[in-house]
């Protein structure tokens, strides 16, 4: 069947995969057998329990496979799927997973107790050796997988018995329990023997609240909730479809009733939801921002009083006011007031043209310059009015707006060789969210010099970054870390622009919650429900109270 033309359409139906060579008639029979049990295992959702459609993302993900992956909207679906050893709860608190407890023997050494009972979803069962493999497979094998920058290099771990373990570095690791949740998932260590990694790739397999069933590429994502989860009433919700829709078709989806979830919407976007009498909007402010880098070498930006003027030459309350519609809050620093650890002694640059025209004349820019930008196309109304505010001051962007899969891509770069990797882009411009909800990992993706996404060097960053890094806890690191954003802020790495308050707009019939993250996390998605009132979208008592939601929203949007 060819490619559904229209990511709306509910009657495409999915596609074969193109199989990967070498195990190809192995992997055909998994799927066969994957479907068959999912097909035929009964179970008792009842008449709430419909088909829920998500808008997340534009694009489908990069990767399905937890330890390829290395951005926010591959590690949405992946985190349905599969799950590390501990999470963060809706009020950002570390919580088990598939650890029931864990302690800290030493600066080193972690120690991790073990859930009984868990199975992967081909009924391979869930151990120590599972751990050990998970994490061997992750920080060992080549070529290195993009998460393992978020450990210490030497990583491993030691069996003590079926159901417990120690997690062990070779040196003191601030980052470690921040950095669990979302970048250490388990894998099963059988089925990847089987079918490799490419065969993991195409036939997803984790421990996690939901099962992958098929995919429609360039369409839709399927997937089916566990029936064997270890938690016995998750989820909730039987089948989840995640949409690849446009952004400018994303709204209408949610009103036309194509999609119940759409979780980033435009501030302007809220009234027209709350006033429909089957939709609303939920709100947070959460770890999600939108950032400029700036390269500092082989460009105007290498000199710091480039990289200064341009952030005097931002007026970020009017990005704010005008572009984002109020949906968003200024920020000073790469970090956001919803991360441990962050600064919140630190200012942003005022908005003054006279200070920056002032700095580009002292640097030999009295007339301006070009420099060339990347951005996500999730940026697109933002840059454009970054754009007309430069502008003002003589610097021209030349702008390229893509898809975040492309953009993804095109900005990230091999690492392996010594020396300033050669870079197309002067400045990068996107959005992102913070799973670590740490105020270390922003500034480490944007500005520490081996990150596949950083357009910058700067010797001196690095080594604060890994002086913080060595400190045996987030609390010993805290005086470091705050060196670390006031470094960034004061040698303008990047234009900081604003903290995004994440709005969800949602059939009216579904609770979920938003998560601290900013991203639709996989315990999110498997604690949502369908509120059991057949018809409610439009009888009389329904349009009431959310008439009495709106008022009350107004009376206190007002105090």
């Amino acid at each position: 069947m060819p490619a559904c033309p229209d990511p709306l359409k509910k009657d495409c139906a999915p596609q074969r995969q193109c199989r990967p060579r070498g195990r190809s008639q192995l992997l055909f029979v998994l799927q066969l057998i994957s479907l068959a049990i999912l097909t035929l295992v009964p179970l008792a959702w009842g008449a709430a329990g419909r088909n829920l459609q998500v808008i997340d993302s534009s694009k489908e993900p990069v990767s399905l496979h937890p330890h390829r992956s290395f951005d926010q909207y591959s590690d949405v679906i992946i985190s349905q799927i599969y799950e590390g050893l501990v999470d963060f709860d809706f009020n950002g608190r570390l919580v088990p997973r598939l650890a029931v407890r864990w302690q800290i023997i030493s600066p080193t050494r972690f120690r991790f107790w073990l859930r009984k009972g868990v199975h992967f979803h081909n009924g391979e069962p869930f151990d120590a050796h599972s751990v050990q493999f998970s994490v061997d497979h992750q920080m060992h094998k080549q070529p290195l997988a993009a998460k393992a920058m978020l450990f210490d290099s030497g990583m491993h771990v030691e069996i003590i018995d079926k159901y417990t373990v120690d997690l062990v570095t070779n040196l003191p690791d601030a980052r470690l329990p921040s950095s669990l949740p979302m970048f250490l998932c388990m894998v099963p260590p059988a089925y990847i023997a089987e079918v490799g990694d490419d065969g993991l790739e195409l036939l997803p397999n984790g421990t996690g609240p939901y099962r992958y069933l098929d995919r429609t590429p360039g369409h839709s994502i399927r997937l089916t909730a566990n029936k064997d989860y270890w938690q016995p009433d998750l989820p909730r919700i039987k089948d989840v479809t995640f949409l690849f829709v446009p952004r400018k078709q994303q709204f209408d989806a949610l009103m036309q009733g194509r999609a119940d979830l759409v979780t980033k919407l435009r501030g302007t976007d809220s009234l027209a939801i709350m006033s429909s009498p089957n939709t609303r909007v939920t709100k947070r402010e959460e770890a999600v921002a939108l950032w400029i880098s700036l390269k500092n070498y082989d460009s105007p930006f290498a000199d710091r009083r480039v990289r200064k003027a341009v952030n005097y030459a931002v007026n970020r309350e009017h990005l704010v006011e005008y572009v984002d519609k109020g949906s968003s809050a200024g920020i000073s620093t790469s970090s956001r007031s919803v991360e441990i650890g962050y600064n919140a002694a630190l200012r942003p640059y005022p908005f003054d043209l006279a200070r920056a025209r002032q700095l580009l004349a002292e640097a030999g820019y009295a007339k301006g310059f070009k420099v060339r930008v990347l951005a996500s196309d999730d940026t697109a109304d933002i840059i454009h009015a970054i754009k007309s505010q430069l502008k003002m001051v003589g610097v021209d962007l030349q702008v390229t707006i893509v898809p975040w899969e492309k953009f993804l891509k095109l900005v990230m770069v091999s690492k392996t060789a010594p020396g300033k990797p050669r870079r197309d882009w002067d400045m990068t411009a996107w959005i992102t969210s913070n799973p670590t909800l740490n105020a270390f990992f922003i500034p480490m993706v944007l500005f520490y010099s081996q990150s596949p996404y950083s357009i910058m060097s700067d010797p001196a960053f690095d080594k604060l970054y890994l002086d913080y890094v060595s400190e045996a806890t987030q609390d010993a690191g805290r005086d470091k870390l705050n060196m670390l954003q006031a470094r960034a802020l004061n040698e303008a790495y990047g234009i900081y622009i604003a903290q995004r308050v994440q709005i969800y707009g949602l059939n009216w019939d579904l609770s979920i919650e938003n998560h601290p993250t900013g991203m639709l996390i996989g315990r999110t998605l498997a604690e949502a429900y369908w509120k059991e009132r057949p018809g409610s979208l439009w009888d009389e008592s329904t349009q009431s109270e959310k008439r009495k939601m709106r008022g009350d929203h107004e009376i206190g949007h007002h105090r």
